[in-house]
């Protein structure tokens, strides 16, 4: 299995992409979660998430949403892009006092941000609700594990002299529709 895994990751790292340990990186934070909600082992907040009727595929690395990614986040602007047509998005930044001195990492530490929601806000709902879209703090979580999302393709750039990271990750099939169901639990 970690044969498969690191040789599809391999295999996944695009022509002027993001370094293989970055991609790794990204599709183990989100993967683990997906996998995780699919065999009822995932505990948001307290809170056992139901099983997954049907396995949450494991996300794959996508080189046109990689560079669609990368092209939001070398614009150094800390807000969503307005022409990404059927795409999903999520942005994080960090910002430090000094220089830093390349993007390792932080693709999976923006991840395990993201992912961490559900153990700061809770999970209300299988369902994206109107209760989850108001307060706005499970949008990233949420997509993360968005059982209809098969693809996943991310840029990370150093901003502002190297003191400000930003991480953008495109996403195809775009979640968090309202109504829809995040995942169908058993």
């Amino acid at each position: 299995l970690l044969l498969v895994m690191l040789s599809s990751v391999g295999e996944a790292a695009c022509p002027d992409g993001l370094p293989a340990a970055d991609v790794k990186g990204i599709l183990e934070s989100h993967n683990r979660l997906r996998n995780n909600i699919s065999k009822g082992t995932y505990i948001a907040k307290g809170k056992k998430m139901p099983a997954a009727k049907k396995t949450i595929p494991a996300l794959k690395w996508d080189c046109a949403l990689e560079k669609s990614a990368q092209n939001v986040s070398k614009q150094c602007i800390y807000e969503h892009s307005t022409n990404r047509h059927d795409i999903g998005e999520n942005l994080w930044r960090n910002t430090g006092s000094s220089p830093f001195k390349n993007i390792a990492g932080f693709g999976r530490m923006a991840s395990n941000s993201w992912k961490n929601e559900f153990q700061e806000y809770g999970w209300p709902s299988t369902v994206f609700t109107y209760e989850i879209a108001v307060t706005g703090e499970l949008f990233h979580a949420t997509q993360m594990a968005w059982a209809e999302t098969k693809t996943i393709g991310c840029g990370i750039t150093l901003c502002k002299g190297a003191t400000q990271v930003i991480v953008v990750c495109h996403y195809n099939k775009t979640g968090n529709w309202l109504g829809a169901p995040i995942y169908v639990p058993k």
